[in-house]
């Protein structure tokens, strides 16, 4: 019997309920969570119970790390260490969740746009990116003409309020030194095209 978080609660599960509502009909059997976390991957494992999930991390970051491997018991969850920025993956799934992480690319010192266009190049059918609205770092002007000029389709675009804002002081590793409060979150359920 697997054992997950409970995220029921979350606005997290709500977003990903709500954004994959529209692929109930579609076979999701592989998923790679990109930079997963155990809320992220709970709620993968629920939504999509006949997939296997690869739960992304960067190389040593216990604090995604180990929640993940003592939080959540499951045999169709597998951890993979990687930096996304620098490491091709080159299997094929059927979805990506990429919730939060691309905002977090300067933590790693890679740039957002870098973490994107990683992610983008996961070979999928679906993806799934959710970011914080005000995180200056996270460029949503720059992800929508990307994802036109490359060709994917946008099938659902939606802001969520946070019910639980959060204040995210100075980076050591932001080079504008901001700090915003997370009231919005931003979806986007893309599509890739098969031509």
């Amino acid at each position: 019997m697997e054992k997950l978080v409970d995220t029921s609660k979350t606005i997290h599960d709500k977003i990903v309920k709500t954004m994959i509502k529209s692929l109930k009909n579609v076979e999701i059997k592989k998923v790679i969570d990109a930079g997963s976390g155990k809320t992220s991957a709970s709620i993968l494992l629920k939504y999509f119970p006949n997939a296997l999930v690869d739960a992304v991390v960067y190389p040593g970051d216990n604090r995604k790390k180990n929640p993940l491997e003592n939080a959540i018991g499951s045999n169709r969850l597998e951890i993979v260490e990687a930096d996304m920025c620098k490491t091709c993956i080159r299997k094929k799934y059927d979805f990506c969740l990429a919730h939060l992480i691309l905002g977090e690319a300067h933590n790693f010192g890679n740039h957002f746009s870098d973490l994107f266009h990683q992610v983008m190049d996961l070979k999928s059918k679906y993806y799934l990116i959710v970011d914080i609205l005000e995180d200056p770092a996270v460029h949503f002007r720059y992800v929508e003409q990307y994802l036109k000029e490359k060709d994917f389709k946008i099938l659902k675009k939606k802001k969520f309020r946070n019910p639980n804002p959060e204040h995210y002081p100075k980076s050591k590793y932001d080079k504008y030194k901001l700090e915003f409060d997370s009231k919005h979150f931003l979806a986007y359920l893309v599509a890739r095209n098969e031509n």
